[in-house]
């Protein structure tokens, strides 16, 4: 898969897809909160090593 900044629309999603994109939305703020809470030498390491 690869990314674009087209937006998507979808007009009628199904339950199963609205489902998946809540997880998908939760997950993305708790790594982004997981992130700011970061002291910063932490996250500089974390990212040479990645």
């Amino acid at each position: 898969m690869t990314y674009t900044k087209d937006t998507m629309i979808i007009n009628k999603p199904s339950e199963k897809l609205l489902k998946t994109i809540e997880k998908l939305r939760i997950h993305k703020l708790s790594q982004v909160e997981k992130l700011r809470n970061m002291k910063p030498e932490d996250f500089s390491r974390r990212v040479i090593l990645a």
